[in-house]
């Protein structure tokens, strides 16, 4: 009995007794250890995009060319320029972080020619929620493209006022605000859409 053997089957049998032993039995398992040492997490998007901008990082690294580490305010004043956000698309929350309005999200998406694509995860009106899942796409300037995945979620205990009459549209402004606040750099600064804010 090989090691993995034995311990799914001392898992099992403390979980379950000895009627798991004998339905143990009709498990192959020389592939089943097969996979157990052969197996390879697959990359989600995020992990990609940062592998590929640590590579780039590491590359002028190595290659003894320089590069700047940018401050966090000074990498909110370069997005905030690139993007043609101005002081109304801005504010800070009384709660200390930063907040982009509808109408700055729509800039952002404008300015980087950023397509959105929604997805239903679960819908119940008559229960009050919503879970809408939305895939952003960007061509850089370098030709590549990039994809980001996020949620938005809308339910009666997370609205307020006439949101409620809505979960539809709120679930895909959430969703919206989160994918492109994460694609274009500023989640990773600590901005949020108003969309995302609940009091």
């Amino acid at each position: 009995m090989s090691r993995i053997e034995k311990r799914l089957l001392e898992e099992s049998y403390d979980a379950y007794g000895s009627e798991m032993e004998a339905e143990m039995m009709d498990i192959d398992w020389d592939l089943m250890e097969y996979e157990y040492n052969n197996y390879e997490p697959k990359e989600n998007t995020n992990q990609i995009n940062n592998n590929n901008m640590t590579k780039k990082t590491m590359t002028q690294k190595l290659n003894g060319e320089a590069y700047k580490v940018e401050t966090r305010k000074e990498a909110l004043r370069r997005l905030y320029t690139d993007n043609a956000l101005t002081e109304e698309d801005i504010y800070k929350d009384k709660r200390g972080f930063v907040i982009i309005t509808r109408t700055g999200i729509d800039k952002i998406v404008s300015k980087q020619n950023i397509t959105v694509a929604y997805e239903v995860v679960t819908m119940d009106i008559e229960k009050g929620y919503v879970v809408l899942k939305a895939v952003a796409t960007i061509k850089a300037k370098d030709g590549t493209i990039r994809n980001m995945m996020s949620f938005g979620e809308a339910a009666d205990n997370n609205l307020m006022g006439g949101g409620k009459k809505f979960p539809v549209a709120m679930a895909e402004k959430r969703a919206m605000s989160r994918v492109v606040l994460k694609i274009a750099g500023f989640y990773e600064q600590g901005v949020f859409g108003q969309d995302e804010i609940v009091d």
